[in-house]
């Protein structure tokens, strides 16, 4: 799993690759609470994420709790949005979500 983040004041883009996974979330986790202590908003790009399990999903639901910030997932790919819809947790995201009309 790759991550990067970019500061601009008190807002950071972070973009995440590969694997979001109960083998990568607990390094993830720590890193993504270190720039959410030294910021407002965090925008999350999951373009490169290819793979994801409920660990991964535990730890979105987690960055969007964080107290005080502002946190918010962009680019979900299928592998995302897949299981956010067998969860049923698409508005307990609260970003916008597309779908496609017809998966290939």
């Amino acid at each position: 799993m790759g991550l990067e983040f970019q500061r601009d004041g008190t807002r950071s883009v972070a973009t995440l690759t590969g694997e979001l996974t109960i083998y990568t979330v607990g390094e993830l986790k720590a890193a993504l609470a270190a720039e959410l202590l030294a910021v407002d908003e965090l925008e999350i790009d999951l373009t490169g994420v290819t793979e994801m399990d409920t660990a991964g999903l535990q730890l979105m639901l987690i960055a969007k709790r964080y107290p005080g910030k502002s946190v918010q997932f962009v680019n979900h790919p299928p592998a995302v949005l897949r299981l956010v819809d067998l969860a049923n947790l698409g508005s307990a995201l609260g970003d916008p979500l597309y779908l496609a009309a017809v998966e290939s």
